[in-house]
C-alpha cells in the first residue's frame, strides 16, 4: 500500500511544509507522510482565527449537522468511512470495532451539539446566540471566555474528537494539533465540517512538533491539552489549559455485593476499548477474599484471543512486536520490584503478515495494599492492578477519572463524591460506562464559558 501524503489544513486551504515526518501502522510500516508546521505559521494561523468572526448560533448548528453527513457517507482520501475505519484500525492498532464506535460517537455529536452546552449552562444564564436586548431584565449571560481553542489531541482513541466541536457551536475558532498516531480521523473531520460550509479561517488541522504544540497553547485563549502525568504537571497551574491525563478508572467490589456481577464489571471495564481508554478499569479494589478475586479476573480475562485490529473480533490493541516486548517486560519488572503478584501474565502475541504487527493480551497483578503506587499505573492494553479494599480509608480512592462502586451501602457512594479529585462516581456501572447526558471529566462548557450579569433599565418606571 503507497505511502500518504497528509497536508496540514490552514486557513487557507491544505498547506505541505518541507519538514515532515514518516508515520508508521501499528506492524512498524510506513504509512503516512505528514506535514509538520513550523512555530512562526502557526501563531501566524492562530492570529487569523482570532481576526475571524464566528457566524450566528443556529447556523452553526446546521453546518455541524451537515457535517456529520460528509463524514459518514462522502470518501475523503478516497475512502468511504468503511475504508476510512479499516485504515485508522491498522495506522493505530485499534480494533476496528472500536473505530466504528469512535465515529458514531462523533457524528452523534454532530447532529445534537448543542447538547452538552445546555447541559453545562447555569440556569441563571441566557444562552449564547440570545441578542442581549431579549436577555431577560435581570440575569446574566452564558458569554466565551475567549476567541480561538487549542487542541493537543490524544491518539488513544479516535473518540477524543467528539468534544472540541462542541467549541465550535459556542462560537470559538479551533486549531487542532493532531497525534502523529492517529492525524486520519482528525482530517477526516475537519474536511467533513469544511464541505459542510464552516469557513476555513475558523477551524485548522495543525500537525507539528511539541514545541509547536506548546506554542499553540500560549497563543490561544484556551487549550485542552491530552498527555500523560509530565503533561498534566506542566499546565496544572494555568487556568486557560484544561489537562486531560490519565485516567486511573477504578473499580470496587465491597463485602456487600455480588461477586460474579463483579467480576463482569471489572472484565468489561478491562477490556473497554482495548484497555487503552481513561475509563478503562485499571484498578479493582476488593473488600475481602482478594485473592480469590484475583484469580477470578485473570481466568476471565485469560480467554481473549489475539486478533488483528481490521478484525471484528479484535479486542485488544496491536503494536510492533519491539514495543510490545517492552511494555510485558515494564509490567512484569515493576510486580517483581514491587513484591506484588502476577496472577494473569501480559504477552506479546505476533499476529504474522508484513511487518511485526502484534498483540499484548491481558494481564491481572495483586498488590498488596490499596496505597500502592502501581495501582495508578495507567498501560496501553488491558492491565488490572487489583488490591484490598478498606472502607475506612476511601482516600486510596482518589485521582480516579471515574469511580465505580459496586454496592448497596449508599454511605459509600456519599463519601466517594465527596472526594475532591474524583471527576466521575458510578454505582453498578463499569468504569467505561457512558451516556450523553453524563460529563466526560466534567463539561467542556464550564471551561470555555463564563457568566456575566446583564441587566435591563425597566422602560416603564425609572430607577430608584
Amino acid at each position: 500500500m503507497s505511502v500518504l501524503d497528509i497536508p496540514a489544513l490552514g486557513p487557507s486551504g491544505p498547506y505541505r511544509t518541507r519538514k515532515r515526518t514518516t508515520v508508521t501502522d501499528a506492524s512498524g510500516t510506513p504509512a503516512l507522510e505528514l506535514a509538520l508546521v513550523p512555530g512562526l505559521v502557526a501563531t501566524d494561523w492562530i492570529d487569523r482565527l482570532r481576526g475571524s468572526t464566528p457566524p450566528p448560533v443556529a447556523e452553526t448548528a446546521a453546518v455541524l449537522a451537515k457535517a456529520a453527513d460528509v463524514f459518514e457517507y462522502q470518501d475523503v482520501l478516497g475512502d468511504d468511512l468503511a475504508a476510512h475505519e479499516q485504515r485508522v484500525a491498522r495506522l493505530t492498532g485499534t480494533p476496528v470495532t472500536v473505530v466504528r464506535e469512535c465515529d458514531r460517537l462523533i457524528t452523534m455529536t454532530l447532529r445534537d451539539a448543542g447538547r452538552a452546552p445546555d447541559a453545562a449552562r447555569p440556569t441563571g444564564c441566557s444562552p449564547p446566540g440570545v441578542p442581549a436586548a431579549h436577555a431577560p431584565s435581570a440575569g446574566a449571560a452564558w458569554c466565551r471566555a475567549g476567541d480561538v481553542l487549542a487542541v493537543q489531541a490524544a491518539g488513544n482513541s479516535p473518540g477524543v474528537h467528539a468534544l472540541w466541536p462542541e467549541a465550535l457551536a459556542l462560537g470559538y475558532r479551533v486549531a487542532v494539533r493532531p497525534s502523529q498516531r492517529d492525524p486520519l480521523t482528525p482530517r477526516r473531520l475537519v474536511l467533513a465540517l469544511r464541505r459542510a460550509g464552516l469557513p476555513e479561517d475558523r477551524l485548522v488541522l495543525v500537525p507539528c512538533e511539541h514545541t509547536t504544540a506548546d506554542l499553540l497553547a500560549d497563543r490561544a485563549d484556551r487549550a485542552v491539552v491530552y498527555g500523560g502525568q509530565a503533561v498534566v504537571d506542566r499546565y496544572r497551574d494555568r487556568a486557560d489549559v484544561r489537562t486531560q491525563g490519565p485516567g486511573r478508572s477504578k473499580l470496587v467490589v465491597a463485602s456487600d455485593a455480588d461477586r460474579t456481577t463483579g467480576l463482569e464489571l471489572a472484565r468489561t471495564g478491562a477490556l473497554y476499548h482495548a484497555g487503552t481508554a481513561c475509563t478503562a478499569t485499571t484498578g479493582v479494589l476488593v473488600e475481602r477474599e482478594v485473592t480469590e478475586f484475583a484469580g477470578a479476573l485473570a481466568a476471565a480475562l485469560a480467554d481473549v484471543r489475539p486478533a488483528p485490529p481490521e478484525d471484528d473480533a479484535a479486542v485488544l490493541p496491536c503494536l510492533p512486536l519491539e514495543q510490545a516486548e517492552r511494555l510485558v517486560a515494564a509490567v512484569l519488572d515493576r510486580a517483581a520490584d514491587a513484591g506484588a503478584t502476577v496472577r494473569l501474565a501480559p504477552r506479546a502475541h505476533p499476529l504474522g503478515g508484513p511487518g511485526t504487527l502484534s498483540a499484548v493480551t491481558p494481564a491481572v497483578v495483586e498488590l498488596p495494599a490499596a496505597r500502592h503506587p502501581l495501582l495508578g499505573l495507567e498501560l496501553p492494553f488491558p492491565c488490572v492492578w487489583v488490591a484490598p479494599f478498606d472502607r475506612a480509608a476511601t482516600d486510596s480512592l482518589d485521582d480516579s477519572l471515574v469511580l465505580s462502586l459496586h454496592t448497596a451501602d449508599p454511605a459509600l457512594l456519599d463519601r466517594a463524591l465527596d472526594l475532591p479529585s474524583v471527576s466521575n462516581v458510578y454505582r453498578g456501572r463499569p468504569t467505561s460506562w457512558t451516556h450523553p447526558d453524563v460529563p466526560h471529566d466534567g463539561f467542556l462548557g464550564e471551561f470555555l464559558m463564563r457568566a456575566k450579569g446583564l441587566a435591563h433599565a425597566d422602560e416603564k418606571r425609572s430607577d430608584t
